[in-house]
């Protein structure tokens, strides 16, 4: 089985780490890996700051705390995104304000220009799928604004732009390493920062957020472990998809985005330090980026390669460690099933326009139809996988059904 959004950087020597803590319970009172994975990410970015948290939205919340945001202000973003991104402005009291996007999906120029006014504060330009947003022209014009600027890198790290890694260029930058991100920790997060006025002060917010709840870090340990029974069970008379439903009903995994949050409901109150099982858990996959990056990168190179000459629109051909290989399809709907019949299955990041299904778009501020481009690419999107436990032999598989459709296509 092929499967995007299930775990997918999940490795055997995860799943042994994740059952030696979770009978580990001593290490939940220790902060050795929290010191060594903010000493990574300081090293790895030549940076003075990096300050961990329980999450990548949790991550945002506190720079915008940090820097004073609060009720009324106006945070520009893209459209085109996770629910999490706006969900973390609101909880400030501030107005998530939506820019379109062009054609790599990432924010169009022009309508940020046209979304900001005196009530804005900052701006967070997200590099969605790893791919780079004109973000020395967007630090030009926050510059002009007084603008602080928010590097959204949840998609991928230790991608070069310009002779310069993402998350160098803003004022500050955030990482997520939610269980289908770049790397994963099932849950977690970090701020670098070149700015050490402002370091220092997102390091005092930090200090006086409370600890996760044990059953919250349980369960979020409990998840490798899980998925490494779920996955090769899932096709096998649907018994992994059963398990699945019955360990997210029982509470022993959780959602990675709430019902809450989905209508707009949740609270800051789940933003909390970085528990350390989760840090460990961290570090362990965080010492093999480069060799996760070239795989992706070797297995983007063969879809570039492989796929210009099928009728598929290609947002961005230029070659970077996509987290997850975007293509604009037509009837996505009906490639997604004949994908699925061969146990394959593909993802839609960002379908909805704010992901996932089921956001009120009202609750957090997303006019319909106010950005007409982001609504074009979402109704055709669709993501094929880069994950770093694929094999080139599982994206020949991806490529070969790509082009069996496409053949079908044109014969009907």
């Amino acid at each position: 089985m092929i499967a995007i959004s299930l775990s997918p950087n999940t490795e055997k020597e995860d799943v042994l780490l994740a059952l030696r803590l979770l009978f580990s319970p001593w290490r939940f009172f220790t902060t050795e890996s929290i010191r060594l994975l903010e000493q990574w990410f300081r090293q790895y970015f030549d940076v003075p700051y990096a300050v961990s948290f329980n999450s990548g939205r949790s991550s945002l919340y506190a720079i915008l705390k940090t820097i004073g945001v609060s009720k009324g202000d106006e945070i520009i973003l893209q459209s085109f995104t996770c629910v999490a991104v706006p969900n973390s402005i609101i909880w400030t009291g501030a107005i998530p304000v939506y820019a379109d996007i062009k054609p790599s999906l990432t924010m169009d120029l022009g309508s940020l220009k046209k979304k900001i006014t005196k009530k804005t504060k900052a701006i967070v330009i997200q590099h969605t799928f790893g791919i780079p947003a004109d973000i020395a022209t967007i630090m030009d014009i926050a510059k002009e604004h007084k603008l602080f600027v928010i590097e959204d890198c949840a998609h991928g790290i230790g991608i070069d732009y310009k002779n310069k890694l993402l998350g160098l260029f803003g004022d500050a930058a955030f990482f997520s390493f939610g269980r289908d991100k770049a790397f994963s920790s099932v849950f977690g997060g970090m701020v670098i920062t070149k700015n050490r006025n402002f370091g220092k002060k997102l390091r005092i917010f930090e200090k006086n957020l409370k600890e996760p709840g044990f059953v919250w870090t349980i369960r979020q340990i409990f998840h490798p472990i899980a998925f490494s029974l779920i996955l090769p069970l899932y096709d096998f008379f649907s018994l992994g998809k059963i398990l699945l439903v019955i360990l997210q009903k029982l509470r022993f995994l959780s959602f990675p985005v709430s019902y809450k949050e989905k209508i707009g409901e949740s609270k800051p109150s789940f933003v909390a330090k970085l528990p350390e099982p989760l840090a460990c858990l961290a570090l362990q996959q965080i010492r093999k980026i480069k060799e996760f990056n070239k795989g992706r990168l070797d297995i983007s190179t063969y879809y570039l390669s492989q796929l210009k000459s099928l009728d598929f629109d290609i947002p961005y051909d230029k070659l970077i460690p996509f987290l997850r290989f975007p293509v604009l399809v037509e009837n996505r709907d009906t490639l997604s099933s004949f994908f699925k019949k061969n146990k394959i299955y593909l993802g839609d990041w960002y379908s909805n326009i704010i992901d996932p299904k089921g956001v009120d778009f009202e609750k957090i501020g997303y006019e319909k139809a106010s950005c007409p481009k982001a609504s074009y690419y979402a109704s055709k999107i669709i993501n094929l996988p880069t994950y770093p436990t694929m094999t080139m032999d599982d994206a020949k598989k991806v490529v070969d059904l790509l082009k069996e459709y496409a053949s079908n296509k044109r014969n009907n």
